[in-house]
């Protein structure tokens, strides 16, 4: 996403150098209340971090000095990493506004029930701006006058009580006008005072219907901030605001203001597969195959970690690095295991055996847990149990737990998926970078966030991100000391000179015939036959299985800096009976290959660059498929448990032969009324 700001940059320098000149009155009392009485260009300690005083000198240059260029029509957005603190921004915004512009009332707007109630927590009983000392002690103006409303909250609190607050604080869909709650909301509203907007994790905004609401509220909006630290979506679009300030993980790595993230992987010698019969489960063989030869037996790059023995060797170097946080906590807190699945039921299997077989309490977070689960979710490693409850130690989640999920306790983050999505890899991550921040914590210590990753998932992509290096030589049985480990941050990016910044013409200013091609487009053909070509599709039955790996060492890789790498022993696993899956309820089956086939749905008219809006019909047409070739034509709650079993092992093998058939996804999209 562009930086509208880069074009001003060079006249927000002078106006900031000239003290800030055609500023309001109360604007410059306002940052001189959070100033540093010897720096009036750094904060004073105790207020806002350095790049949140940026961030807010910026929003003041586009609303008083840009606005029709910057704040107006569709507002500005900060994007800043997680951790970088845009809760304390938003509050020092909003005393801003009601300072210098009288602005009576502030609409905060979240995607879910996490970001609202970790917003609810900031922003009730003016937590966030008594802690920030942002209200300035001479002015009428206190923390009462941020008195807090939460629409839904289940709090008794609402419209009905709104003549006595001044802050409302409602998910995005509490605004949608395709429900009556939303048409309520968005009436009263209308028939307030006119107000500002702030809407958090803004990367959730494209949606239709947000759009809708805006146009609708958009003559009483004063000005609306969006936040966010991943603007760019995984569908390719962006909020319609203008982009007016950055603040890196590579920012905030150099100010030290988030964990430094290190990838732990292990470095495997051989691999040994089990071949069995997807209907009759009987084994037809085994076979040991060299790390160097093992892509010829054309494995997904999922079995690397939801096959039973990879993944508790997984959760076994994931477990010993929490060992190694429990160490470097030292009884101050309690460092904790992110666990993220592909599916519900890869999680319900990973968190059971967690619990059955490490005898680790894990939490499972996935779309049908209760709001107390959810809850529950945000107090670990905070909370200590009374009562004799035990505390939990790890939570488990299928992409759930992503933004507003703030939990600065966790230690460790086990990848039990692949991510294609730059956006959910970056999101997931941000959970651990978050610091400890306690009064037992120095500021200065140094923390890292150990990720805990398989190479075969093929996320190098995500740690260039980073800016990962290599450091060689480095002897196995070396621990991870991150006072001594850990290199100095990286050189923090800064604009020397805002007059070389060249500013990006809006339209290609190059001939498009310069472009011309006159050669043969491939193009593919919808199949007007495709059920009759999904009907050939032909399975065989023999499944493969990863039964057990060589791993030679843990290979730890630092992503910032100098990036070294470090080899630790490889994990120990304790003998249990069997093969040490845990059973799978015939529920959880059932509802683990609806699921599938619906995602299967989406990843495939994705790829072919279709609208989501057929995912039903491709559902109902795979859902047909794996009937007929699976269940016997039955439905899926008569078929049998051995009949639900083949089925889930051949799912993959169901979107890779769909996946590869020119025309086939076109045929049902085009043709298949």
């Amino acid at each position: 996403m562009f930086n509208e700001f880069s074009r001003h940059e060079e006249r927000f320098h002078q106006w900031c150098v000239e003290g800030y000149t055609g500023a309001k009155d109360e604007t410059l009392d306002f940052i001189q209340h959070l100033s540093d009485p010897l720096d009036d260009r750094s904060p004073r300690s105790g207020t806002l971090w350095p790049h949140q005083f940026d961030a807010l000198l910026r929003t003041i240059y586009s609303y008083e000095v840009e606005r029709s260029a910057l704040a107006q029509p569709n507002g500005v957005l900060l994007n800043i990493v997680t951790g970088g603190g845009k809760t304390a921004l938003i509050a020092a915004i909003m005393v801003w506004l009601r300072l210098a512009h009288r602005v009576q009332r502030f609409l905060i707007v979240g995607p879910n029930l996490i970001v609202k109630d970790r917003l609810e927590d900031d922003f009730a009983g003016g937590k966030v701006f008594v802690d920030r000392d942002l209200i300035p002690p001479d002015k009428i103006v206190t923390k009462d006058d941020f008195a807090l409303t939460v629409l839904g909250s289940g709090h008794g609190r609402g419209w009905a009580n709104m003549l006595g607050a001044n802050v409302f604080l409602c998910n995005i869909h509490q605004l949608y006008k395709t429900n009556n709650a939303g048409l309520t909301n968005t009436a009263e509203l209308m028939n307030s005072s006119d107000f500002a907007i702030f809407n958090d994790e803004a990367h959730n905004s494209p949606a239709e219907h947000w759009h809708e609401a805006l146009d609708e509220m958009r003559p009483k909006v004063i000005l609306r901030v969006d936040t966010t630290a991943t603007p760019d979506r995984a569908d390719g679009k962006t909020p319609d605001s203008n982009m007016i300030y950055e603040y890196s993980i590579h920012d905030a790595l150099a100010d030290r203001l988030v964990k430094s993230p290190v990838v732990y992987q292990p470095n495997i010698n051989t691999v040994e597969l089990t071949y069995r019969d997807a209907v009759t489960g009987e084994t037809r063989g085994v076979e040991e195959i060299d790390w160097d030869e093992v892509d010829k037996a054309n494995l997904s790059a999922t079995q690397w970690v939801t096959d039973d023995k990879p993944m508790r060797q997984q959760m076994a170097i994931a477990l010993a690095r929490r060992d190694e946080q429990i160490r470097r906590a030292n009884g101050r807190y309690n460092p904790v295991l992110f666990v993220v699945a592909v599916s519900k039921l890869d999680a319900q299997q990973a968190q059971r055996t967690l619990q059955e077989h490490f005898k680790v309490n894990t939490l499972l977070v996935t779309e049908d847990s209760s709001e107390d689960d959810r809850r529950k979710a945000t107090q670990l490693g905070r909370v200590r149990p009374s009562g004799g409850a035990r505390r939990y130690d790890a939570v488990v989640s299928v992409l759930m737990l992503r933004e507003g999920w703030d939990v600065p306790e966790v230690g460790v983050i086990l990848l039990l998926r692949k991510f294609s999505s730059k956006v959910y890899g970056q999101q997931v991550i941000g959970r651990g970078l978050r610091r400890v921040r306690l009064p037992s914590v120095n500021e200065d210590e140094p923390q890292i966030c150990a990720v805990v990753d398989h190479p075969k998932l093929e996320h190098q992509w995500l740690w260039d991100i980073f800016g990962s290096k290599v450091r060689k030589d480095v002897g196995i049985d070396e621990q991870f000391d991150e006072d001594e480990d850990l290199p100095d941050p990286p050189e923090k990016q800064r604009i020397e000179d805002p007059s070389l910044i060249i500013d990006i013409p809006e339209e290609n200013p190059l001939d498009d015939e310069e472009f011309h091609y006159d050669g043969p487009l491939e193009e593919l053909k919808a199949l007007t036959d495709w059920r009759d070509v999904l009907e050939g599709i032909q399975y065989a039955t023999v499944t493969t299985e990863i039964t057990d790996q060589d791993i030679d060492s843990t290979v730890a890789t630092e992503l910032t800096g100098d990036g070294w790498k470090t080899h630790a022993s490889a994990p120990e696993l304790e003998s249990i009976p069997g093969n040490g899956a845990v059973d799978i309820s015939r529920e959880d089956l059932e509802e683990h290959i609806k699921s599938e086939i619906k995602t299967m749905a989406e990843n495939l008219l994705n790829e072919r660059g279709y609208s989501i809006s057929f995912q039903g019909r491709i559902y109902s047409i795979i859902l047909d498929h794996v009937k007929t070739k699976f269940l016997d034509g039955t439905s899926i709650g008569l078929a049998d448990d051995a009949q639900l079993a083949t089925a889930r092992r051949m799912l993959e093998r169901v979107e890779l032969s769909i996946a590869d058939t020119p025309g086939l996804i076109e045929g049902m999209v085009e043709h298949g009324d």
